[in-house]
């Protein structure tokens, strides 16, 4: 999910103003209660968030809901959303930014899978929330492609400039695929039982298929 941060000049006090205040409101409020409904989510799961549970967490009445979102489910679709905007930030965007060998991308990838801002029990609670009903919900269907898709070429690029790098050939896609699958998998299996391995243990099993991957 995306933030927009105003600054000013230094030196120079702000001037609110009723027309700044209006315009940022809203926005606020939406926020929070999309933030809201992930938390409801984490705690209740998909099923057991309601709009009550939703403003019992956002310490709002119906009526603001009603006011900003045309539905609850559009509610929960805009909260899926931020959520697959949240995972791309801290993937793919910082990752991108921060490292430009294709190698050192991939092992990024797999450590800021399996780190704390993102691997754990409460994300991936709301995670495997929509998970559930994603294949139940078009709306929630298309932005998982999405979601996946962008991952998905985005691995296969670096596995491909990887293997120039080597001077060999890899299949690029067949390698995008087991390893996302096993990410996948690692969250899932973690979500249901967060004593079965550590995070590192995720995270090193991981690179350890990478190095497989790449010799």
């Amino acid at each position: 999910m995306t933030t927009a941060n105003v600054r000013k000049r230094p030196g120079t006090a702000a001037k609110p103003t009723g027309r700044v205040r209006s315009r940022e409101d809203p926005e606020v409020r939406r926020k929070s209660l999309i933030q809201a409904t992930m938390r409801s989510i984490a705690k209740y799961g998909y099923s057991g968030t309601t709009v009550d549970s939703i403003c019992a967490e956002a310490q709002v009445s119906r009526g603001m809901i009603n006011h900003h979102f045309t539905s609850k489910d559009e509610l929960l679709r805009q909260s899926y959303k931020e959520l697959c905007d949240e995972w791309a930030f801290h993937t793919q965007q910082m990752v991108m930014s921060t490292y430009s060998d294709p190698e050192e991308r991939l092992r990024a990838l797999i450590r800021v899978s399996f780190g704390p801002t993102l691997f754990k029990p409460d994300y991936l609670g709301i995670w495997v929330g929509y998970w559930s009903v994603i294949g139940k919900s078009p709306a929630l269907r298309r932005l998982h492609r999405e979601t996946y898709n962008y991952d998905r070429e985005l691995y296969q690029k670096l596995f491909e400039e990887a293997g120039k790098q080597r001077g060999r050939e890899i299949n690029a896609r067949r390698a995008t695929i087991l390893l996302i699958g096993v990410i996948d998998g690692l969250w899932l299996e973690w979500g249901l039982d967060p004593k079965g391995f550590t995070p590192k243990e995720a995270e090193d099993a991981c690179l350890d298929f990478l190095s497989m991957m790449l010799a």
